[in-house]
């Protein structure tokens, strides 16, 4: 699994119903998830017990058509005046540009 996906709890004998569903089996972890892009709702069976908990309220808020949360504004580079701490190799110059190795 290379990204967060939504992780079941699916027994042995519903293995055959799961995967017919679209779940996929992540044998590092040992278990069954649900892939991104696949719609969750027909896996509420074997939703972890803290989804169970959340899922009727995050569910009538979508009926209600509430707004999201307010994301957090990007982070932006701090800059304190204060000379950088460099903890490389001796025999390597520190960089004391203000700029990011991406920027020209």
């Amino acid at each position: 699994m290379k990204q967060a996906q939504l992780l079941l709890n699916v027994p042995f004998a519903a293995k055959d119903q799961a995967k017919s569903l679209g779940a996929r089996w992540d044998p590092q972890q040992r278990r069954w998830y649900v892939p991104l892009g696949v719609d969750i709702q027909p896996f509420q069976t074997w939703w972890p017990e803290d989804l169970k908990a959340q899922g009727g309220e995050v569910m009538e808020q979508a009926g209600k058509g509430t707004a999201p949360a307010p994301r957090k504004p990007a982070a932006t580079r701090a800059s304190t005046g204060a000379p950088a701490i460099f903890t490389g190799p001796a025999d390597v110059a520190p960089d004391t540009s203000d700029k990011l190795p991406w920027e020209d």
